[in-house]
């Protein structure tokens, strides 16, 4: 049965249940007992029984803030009939026809008219909850980077503000969850996240549908996403938010050659506020670069010191941009550096075990069996919607997640044949876009290097703000040289994704405190003016 069908049987079922057990309790309302029966309507009957405005209605149809708002509409809708206490509304809550039923039937039940209403703390609380997850599920979202894959463009301790309206409001597909969590309830060990409890339901799913922004994914934009491969989750909006550059649009050719990055047979564009970084060997003489003397070159740097044979001190740094790597290179004490890359005919494959039996599929280049690594990769055509595709046993490595994951397939392979839901056939159409997702932290970032192509329906949104940036945050290093506690006051309030220096692009922190303080002289005054009128 398809997923519409299966949600008008429920639709059906529920408004039949609402019919038999509040009939009775709308007639000692003085309305028409078959007003509860008609679908929507009786729902806006509902709103005039409890004297709540009828666009209430049009929330209840939002997804994750629907549930919440239903709730709010039971409890206040019992509470007209006298049941009022914290258990009555426990009741209502986790059984509610059975509680409605009770008391639809009861002789006892009384309607008691319009309620005089006062502003709680929990009722205040709900509101902000249901604005604050409206506006977090489909407007803006907080993101915080904790990995170096973006560095340093992006750094660990960046907290984003990311807008999903740019390319398009994606309806949430899980409609029943917990506000602001992606995925798990942060309980327990986090070390162990599949034996935590889902913040979702699960069972409960609505289609992918998109409402069109005002913009298309362009080339080299940075872009956040669900991770394609989480095998945690198959709810496509609760896998793992990632961030990483689409460098690659549908039907680009993405190809690395030394570690150089080309589309459509051309070097990429570095853009003004892309700040690369590639991982260096810096050869020293015995005397070596203190670390007082890095940190004050680099601020903070992922290294390791290593010393040969001779005495002589090597570093290698995961991750350096060209700028830096060449300031290192101008100390007295450094005799060369050298870019690190894997060379051509180097196995992209990794293992869980010693006796390589089991594919490390997370850390293994995309597609297996390619022959490729990270700096030798490609070439590679991004598939683009309407493509269609001729399948064979070279390449289907590499349409295998598009055709049974991404597009919900039936996929069979016998004989070197090949069958799509039941059907003998060797080409596919491609139902949807994709995208080439890397990090700017080339040699540090799970990307699409390693899980393939981004699906568009994985897309979520494009970071806009960064409103706060820390460091020290999270444990980001491998080699006894953490990162120092501080807050990075330069990179506040400015606007990522511009293709402007970052010296040069605008601090938003002026007029944040001006609209800031606007704010509150305006709510000091409409405060007082309050209080003039109810003294009147």
């Amino acid at each position: 049965m398809h997923i519409l069908q299966y949600y008008l049987l429920f639709a059906i079922v529920s408004n039949i249940l609402y019919f038999i057990t509040t009939w009775k309790l709308f007639r000692k309302a003085g309305r028409k007992p078959w007003e509860s029966l008609i679908p929507f309507y009786n729902i806006l009957i509902t709103l005039k029984i409890i004297h709540r405005p009828w666009w209430w209605i049009l929330i209840i149809f939002i997804p994750i803030v629907g549930p919440i708002m239903g709730i709010i509409i039971l409890v206040d809708f019992i509470r007209h009939f006298n049941h009022r206490s914290l258990i009555d509304a426990l009741l209502v809550i986790f059984l509610s026809f059975i509680f409605l039923a009770y008391l639809n039937y009861s002789p006892q039940t009384q309607y008691t008219g319009k309620q005089e209403r006062k502003e709680t703390f929990i009722s205040a609380i709900l509101f902000a909850v249901i604005f604050a997850t409206i506006i977090h599920s489909f407007i803006l979202q907080p993101f915080t980077i904790p990995t170096a894959s973006m560095e340093r463009t992006l750094l660990v301790g960046d907290f984003l503000f990311v807008s999903k309206m740019n390319y398009g409001i994606r309806i949430p597909m899980t409609p029943v969850a917990l506000p602001f969590l992606q995925n798990k309830i942060p309980l327990g060990d986090n070390q162990q996240p599949q034996k935590q409890i889902n913040s979702y339901v699960d069972q409960i799913r609505l289609p992918y549908m998109r409402i069109p922004g005002w913009t298309e994914v362009k080339r080299y934009d940075i872009v956040v996403f669900n991770y394609p491969t989480d095998s945690l989750h198959t709810a496509i909006d609760r896998k793992d938010p990632y961030v990483k550059r689409c460098v690659g649009l549908p039907g680009d050719k993405i190809q690395l050659i030394n570690d150089n990055l080309f589309i459509n047979g051309k070097p990429e564009l570095i853009k003004k506020d892309e700040e690369q970084q590639r991982n260096y060997y810096i050869y020293a003489t015995e005397a070596g670069i203190s670390s007082r003397k890095i940190e004050e070159i680099l601020g903070y740097a992922n290294y390791q010191e290593i010393q040969d044979e001779t005495g002589k001190k090597i570093y290698f740094f995961r991750g350096l941009t060209n700028t830096n790597a060449e300031k290192l290179k101008g100390l007295d004490t450094v005799d060369s550096i050298s870019i690190v890359y894997q060379k051509k005919g180097e196995d992209g494959i990794f293992y869980k075990d010693i006796n390589k039996t089991k594919i490390d599929t997370t850390n293994s280049i995309f597609p297996l069996h390619s022959g490729w690594n990270g700096s030798q990769y490609g070439p590679l055509l991004i598939p683009k919607k309407g493509d269609i595709i001729t399948l064979t046993k070279n390449n289907i490595d590499q349409y295998r997640r598009i055709i049974k994951n991404y597009e919900h397939n039936e996929l069979k392979e016998e004989n070197g044949l090949f069958y799509i839901n039941g059907r003998k056939t060797n080409t596919y159409t491609i139902q949807q876009n994709y995208y080439w997702m890397m990090g700017d932290n080339r040699d540090n970032s799970l990307d699409s290097r390693y899980f393939g192509y981004v699906p568009e329906d994985h897309i979520i949104g494009t970071p806009i703000f960064t409103w706060l940036s820390i460091q020290g945050l999270f444990e980001n290093d491998q080699f006894g040289h953490p990162a120092k506690f501080k807050i990075r006051w330069d990179r506040m309030f400015k606007i990522p994704n511009t293709d402007i220096p970052l010296e040069k692009k605008t601090n938003y922190l002026p007029y944040f405190i001006i609209l800031l303080g606007g704010y509150f002289v305006y709510d000091y005054y409409r405060t007082k003016k309050k209080k003039k009128d109810v003294n009147k």
